[in-house]
């Protein structure tokens, strides 16, 4: 026609491609999702440990007596932890991507 290659298939064949690509969409939109799905654990994850690990630091930080002034802002970061844990699921999605404690004494 206008220099584009064409070929002729029956209609049933036809029909049949069409139900394909529509259901091959249909599984690359599910994939997409679910990649960023798994994405969102792994923030929720870092996230969670790293608010734990602000709340060991702040908890061994204080220790000039101050520790009712500090003690709910602690427990809040650790109940925020716990909640993002809870939400993300066990485990990352990639494992290994980043030591599960990072450096806490």
């Amino acid at each position: 026609m206008d220099g584009k290659p064409m070929i002729a298939v029956p209609e049933k064949q036809f029909e049949s491609l069409l139900a394909m690509r529509r259901q091959l969409g249909s599984q690359t939109a599910k994939l997409r999702m679910l990649r960023m799905l798994r994405m969102l654990r792994d923030t929720l994850t870092d996230l969670s440990e790293f608010l734990d690990t602000v709340a060991e630091a702040l908890d061994t930080a204080d220790t000039d007596g101050s520790r009712e002034t500090s003690s709910p802002l602690i427990a809040e970061m650790r109940r925020r932890a716990r909640h993002a844990r809870g939400v993300a699921g066990s485990g990352r999605a990639t494992k290994g991507r980043h030591s599960p404690n990072p450096t806490r004494t």
